[in-house]
């Protein structure tokens, strides 16, 4: 892991600050990291967010041949949408926190706070990660085909108010109206035909506001975690709860972990797929892990 020289050794190189003012935490977290954002390059160019959709091509046309770094204010879905122009222009990316599961941070042990994080990005120590494809749409933390889909429908003020606990209140909400499908994984040493309630593909971590998908994941690992969520009693799941955490699964529980670069997943029906949280595409998807595609400040002591 390699230790980056402190962004702006050359004067004339600036910062591009991408602020999402919608993010959980709010226009008070974007300014208190802007303040603390001392780069030594002079103050921050902002970037503020209004549709996400457009987001990507708004950097590339904001880049220029000076811009050192691109920091985003902002949550994981803030990331994702950014993620087609980060990985095209090859520049580090900081990270401030601003979203409910801030799944990427935490794979990353990025603090929480904006003045923290701000920080950390202030130091230099950069590490490169993989990102995950499916279907040619981009995403740093998971992939979710089947009940995870359905809780991207959840209010934004719940999450606004609850944060990650927005999330298990959820699954007890749609519990009843979920339905589990029949899955196919093949291709890149997994051969898999199961009926499911939930697929997840992780390329980091951390997922779904601080679960745990392997308790041996890594960010820059070169594959793709796979969890298949069995059709059992939601009072089983809860009881594994601690094994979705921990990320440690026993042979008898409600899951089957797998692991590959690249693979292809089928429904017998089309199933729409999350990318970080958002709709994106939809089943069949051809999954494949993009080694060391993006490089990140992380803080000194980053696993």
């Amino acid at each position: 892991m390699a230790t980056g020289s402190r962004v702006g050794a050359e004067p004339e190189r600036e910062v591009l600050l991408v602020v999402n003012r919608r993010a959980r935490s709010g226009d008070s977290a974007a300014e208190t990291a802007f303040e603390t954002l001392d780069l030594g390059v002079g103050e921050p160019r902002i970037l503020d967010i209004e549709d996400p959709a457009t987001l990507s091509a708004r950097i590339q046309a904001a880049l220029t041949p000076a811009t050192a770094a691109i920091v985003i204010a902002g949550g994981d879905g803030t990331v994702n949408s950014a993620l087609p122009a980060l990985i095209e222009a090859a520049i580090p990316l900081g990270i401030i926190p601003l979203g409910t599961g801030n799944d990427l941070a935490r794979t990353l042990g990025i603090p929480t706070t904006a003045a923290e994080a701000a920080e950390v990005v202030a130091r230099g120590r950069k590490r490169r990660i993989d990102v995950g494809s499916v279907n040619g749409r981009y995403f740093v933390n998971a992939a979710g085909i089947g009940f995870s889909t359905e809780l991207q429908e959840l209010p934004p003020r719940l999450k606004g108010w609850l944060g990650p606990l927005a999330y298990p209140l959820g699954v007890l909400r749609r519990w009843r109206d979920h339905r589990a499908f029949r899955v196919k994984v093949r291709g890149g040493g997994i051969d898999c035909a199961r009926r499911v309630i939930q697929v997840t593909v992780a390329n980091g971590r951390s997922y779904g506001g601080g679960m745990t998908v392997h308790e041996e994941a890594r960010v820059d690992d070169g594959t793709l975690d796979v969890l298949l969520i069995l059709p059992r009693p939601l009072w089983r799941l809860i009881l594994s709860a601690l094994s979705f955490k921990r990320g440690v699964y026993s042979k008898r529980g409600p899951v089957i972990a797998l692991r590959g670069a690249e693979f292809e997943i089928r429904t017998r029906r089309p199933n729409p797929v999350a990318t970080d949280g958002e709709v994106s595409t939809s089943t069949p998807a051809e999954f494949r892990v993009i080694p060391g595609a993006l490089e990140v400040y992380v803080p000194d002591d980053a696993a």
